[in-house]
C-alpha cells in the first residue's frame, strides 16, 4: 500500500495507517475506545471485546499520528460478497473528518482483501450530509425500540 495518500480537498499528506499488534498499544487503544462508548452508550461491546476481536485476528487494529482504526469484514450471507467494515474509527482531534478523507487508502484495503464495498457505521448526523457529498450511499437506518416489561 502507498506511504501517504492525498486527501480529498486537501493539500497535506499523511502517513498511511500500519497494522499494530493490540497488545503493544492497548493502553492507548482502551482508552480511545471507552471515549466512543461513553459518547455512544448505545454501543454494546466493551474494550476488551475489541482486544479479544483483534487478538484472535477477527479485526485488525491501525494506527497513524492521527489516530487508530479498527477493521474487520464481513461476508454477505446470500450473496457471498465480501464487505470492509470500519467498525472503530478514532481520531486524536475530533470533528475534521480525517478518516473519511482518506478514501484511496480504504479502496487499497479493500481490494487486497477481496472486498466489494467498504462500509462505515456512524450515529453523528453531521457525517452522513459529508459522506454523501464524498461518493458514498446511504444504505440503511436503523431504528430500535426497548421493549418494557410490564410483569
Amino acid at each position: 500500500m502507498n506511504d501517504t495518500v492525498v486527501p480529498i480537498g486537501k493539500s497535506k499528506k499523511f502517513s498511511a495507517p500500519q497494522p499494530v499488534d493490540i497488545r503493544e498499544a492497548w493502553n492507548i487503544v482502551r482508552d480511545g475506545i471507552q471515549e466512543i462508548l461513553s459518547e455512544n452508550p448505545q454501543l454494546t461491546f466493551l474494550p476488551e471485546d475489541v482486544y479479544s476481536e483483534c487478538v484472535n485476528e477477527r479485526a485488525t487494529l491501525f494506527m497513524s499520528p492521527i489516530g487508530f482504526l479498527v477493521l474487520s469484514t464481513e461476508i454477505d450471507q446470500f450473496t457471498g460478497n465480501k464487505t470492509l467494515l470500519i467498525w472503530i474509527a478514532y481520531t486524536y482531534e475530533q470533528g475534521k473528518h480525517n478518516w473519511i478523507d482518506h478514501y484511496k487508502w480504504f479502496d487499497q484495503v479493500a481490494k487486497a482483501l477481496g472486498c466489494s464495498f467498504i462500509e462505515a457505521r456512524s450515529s453523528v448526523p453531521e457525517m452522513e450530509e459529508y459522506a454523501l457529498a464524498n461518493g458514498w450511499q446511504l444504505d440503511t437506518k436503523v431504528y430500535v425500540r426497548e421493549v418494557i416489561n410490564d410483569g
